[in-house]
């Protein structure tokens, strides 16, 4: 059926189940014929005068106005949630940032610490490796191991200088 004239409406909305017009009745502002959906809601339920169509329409018209205030409150309320999903994101950042900054504080005191543990270790080797005599060549090895640990900070250019000396002793 080709829906072009008023009379090609009229045909169509009689031949609908009941239900499928109460719908229509009931969300009547959604019709782009809304005066031919109440005319077919009346024929087929009660009669209505034209004084109680119009106050039907009007009331539509109020219901229709509700409708859009809610759906403006909602937007606006929207809107809010937006900012507070936006709150709790930057708290959560910002409590991320603070654990990492935590943690990297924790991972550079334990690299202290182990640093200290390798000095106390590389100190008690060369001790010990004073006691034994030893060939030119470990004390070269030995050498480049303690240049090593002065690059990387672990002992210091007065430590490296004073266990240099010792080795050349040796040698």
């Amino acid at each position: 059926m080709n829906l072009k004239s008023e009379k090609s409406i009229k045909e169509y909305l009689k031949k609908l189940p009941d239900d499928t017009i109460i719908k229509y009745y009931l969300d009547v502002e959604y019709s782009p014929f809304p005066v031919l959906v109440i005319e077919e809601y009346t024929r087929r339920f009660k009669r209505k005068t034209k004084n109680e169509i119009i106050k039907d329409l009007k009331f539509q018209s109020r219901l229709a106005k509700k409708k859009t205030r809610e759906l403006g409150s909602m937007a606006k309320k929207h809107k809010i949630i937006d900012d507070v999903t936006r709150q709790k994101s930057e708290e959560i950042i910002k409590h991320a940032k603070k654990k990492g900054y935590d943690i990297s504080e924790k991972i550079a005191a334990r690299g202290s610490i182990l640093g200290s543990k390798l000095k106390k270790k590389t100190k008690s080797a060369i001790k010990s490796g004073k006691n034994l005599k030893s060939s030119p060549s470990k004390n070269l090895d030995l050498l480049k191991k303690l240049g090593d640990l002065q690059k990387a900070g672990i002992i210091t250019h007065k430590e490296f200088q004073e266990k240099k000396k010792k080795i050349l002793s040796k040698i």
